[in-house]
This record gives structure tokens, sequence and C-alpha cells, in this order.
């Protein structure tokens, strides 16, 4: 049963969750026409053997592993940063974790920072991505 989205319900350091993807050709081709590249790599071979996905390929992924585990009507996106350390490539299967990292007030106003981690079968950490959400317009 998912939890109600409100600030006392979320804990620092809580996992929100965890998800298994194998990177498919349709993912990487999905990903690469979103973002508008046809960048070669993406599509061929690449210099890092074979071919692979798009560094934001699972830039979607952290507010869908929230909506898995909270009843979130939605959030204003606040702020974003990425740390890419490897590529994603085609047919590995990589691991996504989610957690909360922080939780503040702000002009009275709650937010929520979750990080995603990304590591492949070898355990090769893929990228982390930190998210910063408003939980919501209304004060308090």
């Amino acid at each position: 049963m998912r939890k109600k989205f409100i600030y006392d319900n979320i804990q620092v350091g809580e996992e929100l969750g965890r998800k298994e993807i194998l990177i498919t050709d349709e993912m990487i081709r999905t990903c690469a026409n979103a973002i508008e590249s046809a960048h070669p790599w993406y599509f061929e071979d690449s210099p890092f053997g074979g071919r692979i996905a798009p560094p934001t390929i699972f830039d979607n992924d952290t507010l869908s592993i929230l909506d898995e585990n909270y009843e979130r009507f939605g959030s204003i996106h606040a702020k974003q940063a990425w740390e890419f350390k490897n590529p994603a490539r085609l047919g590995k299967k990589v691991t996504l974790s989610v957690h909360v990292v922080d939780k503040y007030v702000k002009r009275e106003r709650n937010y929520i920072i979750m990080e995603l981690v990304a590591v492949d079968e070898d355990g090769v950490e893929i990228c982390r991505g930190k998210h910063t959400s408003l939980m919501s317009l209304k004060k308090g």
C-alpha cells in the first residue's frame, strides 16, 4: 500500500525502491529520439565496445520509483544534478536504487531530495542523479 505524499511521512535515508532494467535497443532508440540525438554511438559501435545509451536514459526513473511508494498527485521539479561515470551498454542489466538523501523547508514550503544510483550487472556504477522536488505550492 502506498503512503500519502506528505512531508512528515518521508524519512531521510529511506530507500524508495529498486528496479532492474535491461538496456534494450528499443530503450536506446526511444531515448535518443526523445532528445533528438542521432549520435552514432547510440545506433552503431562506440569506443566503449558496443552501443551505449544516452546518459539521461534514467531521467524519469526517480519519480516513477517514488510513485510506486507514495500517492503523489504531483510535485514541482526544483533542481537536478547528474554525475555520469560510465555508459549504460546495450544488453546489460542495470539496477536502479532511489533513496531520500535530504528534506528541508524553505520559505515555508517542503522540499525533498532523492538520489538515484545506477549500477550494471558487473558492479560498474553508471551514474548518480540528485532530484529536488517542491512537494506543493501550498505553504506549511
